[in-house]
């Protein structure tokens, strides 16, 4: 009878949801992650990274390099690839590379980045 089957899904509900796991574990492994939120005391050496990238080389800005020992090493939750997607609240996706390079020098204190990994630029880049 019809009320054997009530409350349970229907297998196209079931097959669906399998599939959404399915492109979530893509998106996973394709480096798409969610964006962190990264605390970096600035010191005197700066933040201990480089970046690449900009408008103009219509390429996201991204973290090229980790400067051993800096206050990004020492950190630990920033990674060369990581894509930066805000300084301190102000949005760097769509900047050009002076404009975040200097919104990072001149950043006093902590300073709050927002990343997502994504290793397909420096793929790219490399």
């Amino acid at each position: 009878g019809i009320n054997a089957e009530y409350g349970k899904h229907p297998p196209e509900i079931r097959a669906e949801a399998a599939a959404k796991a399915t492109v979530a574990a893509f998106a996973a492994s394709e480096g798409h992650a969610h964006p962190r939120v990264i605390e970096l005391p600035k010191t005197a050496e700066g933040l201990g990274f480089n970046v690449m990238g900009g408008k103009e080389q219509a390429s996201p800005i991204y973290i090229s390099r980790i400067i051993p020992g800096g206050a990004a090493a020492k950190d630990g939750s920033l990674r060369r690839g990581d894509q930066l997607l805000s300084v301190n609240g102000q949005s760097v996706e769509k900047s050009s590379h002076e404009t975040a390079v200097d919104l990072l020098k001149n950043a006093q204190g902590k300073v709050r980045l927002v990343v997502k990994y994504t290793p397909k630029i420096l793929e790219e880049m490399e």
